[in-house]
């Protein structure tokens, strides 16, 4: 995968609060466990040159933000701002669980647009899923998908919270095939827990490979929650990827 330029990040989440009150720790901790590239939502503007300068002192980039769908309509343009400062390409949007076609379609007609936005400034919107798109066959993940233009959106597709809702995180990938954008990568423990990339029963074999074929850009590891410090579970997700997936 090194060879292919498969680009790898961290996802800060597992800092929790401390992103926001610590993040120049935060930022040397990430890259202490390893990491050249980190998912980052932008600070307060009177913090952005600092947050820039906190990247640069500990050589990291930005691969990638994250914002929710509630948000699009207020938010969009200062993530563009953001993106555009630090060169990345990737937004990822996370919805909620609704409960209607209804719903799910305004939902869609929202991204779409705003993907198409984010396309003419040179970003991809990658719609971020949790269990409750992947449950009922892919319902909710159904809706989204035909409710968007292929150019305009595509998937952040988690491997954990696929097999949460009862999919095969490998059979998923293969199944969505150029909707896929990107993956946030994390495991399941034999009691559903979030685990470390490795600790747990996905098939991580099949996951590379799948992401291999699709020749996919990035994989970011997102632990949202761990019993180890943020510093020791991130370092575990890198040592894992970088003896088996070599990047």
């Amino acid at each position: 995968m090194a060879d292919g330029g498969m680009q790898l990040g961290v996802q800060l989440i597992v800092w929790g609060q401390r992103r926001a009150n610590d993040r120049a720790a935060v930022l040397a901790e990430a890259a202490a466990a390893g990491y050249a590239g980190v998912e980052l939502s932008p600070p307060p503007d009177d913090q952005v040159d600092t947050a820039l300068a906190e990247l640069r002192q500990n050589g990291l980039k930005v691969v990638s933000s994250h914002i929710g769908t509630g948000a699009l309509a207020t938010d969009l343009d200062r993530h563009l701002r953001w993106l555009e400062r630090t060169g990345a390409r990737f937004l990822a949007c996370s919805g909620q669980d609704y409960p209607t076609s209804e719903q799910y379609r305004a939902v869609a007609k929202k991204l779409d647009e705003a993907g198409a936005r984010c396309r003419a400034n040179g970003v991809t919107l990658c719609y971020h899923n949790h269990a409750h798109e992947i449950t009922h066959d892919l319902f909710g993940l159904g809706h989204i998908l035909r409710g968007t233009d292929p150019a305009n959106v595509r998937l952040n597709l988690d491997t954990y919270w696929v097999q949460r809702g009862g999919q095969d995180p490998v059979s998923i990938i293969r199944l969505l095939g150029d909707r896929v954008g990107y993956l946030h990568l994390k495991d399941m423990l034999a009691d559903g827990s979030f685990g470390e990339v490795g600790a747990g029963r996905l098939d991580w074999a099949g996951i590379r490979q799948a992401a291999e074929d699709l020749r996919l850009p990035l994989v970011v590891v997102e632990q949202d929650r761990t019993a180890r410090t943020p510093l020791e579970s991130s370092e575990m997700s890198r040592r894992f990827l970088r003896e088996h997936w070599g990047i």
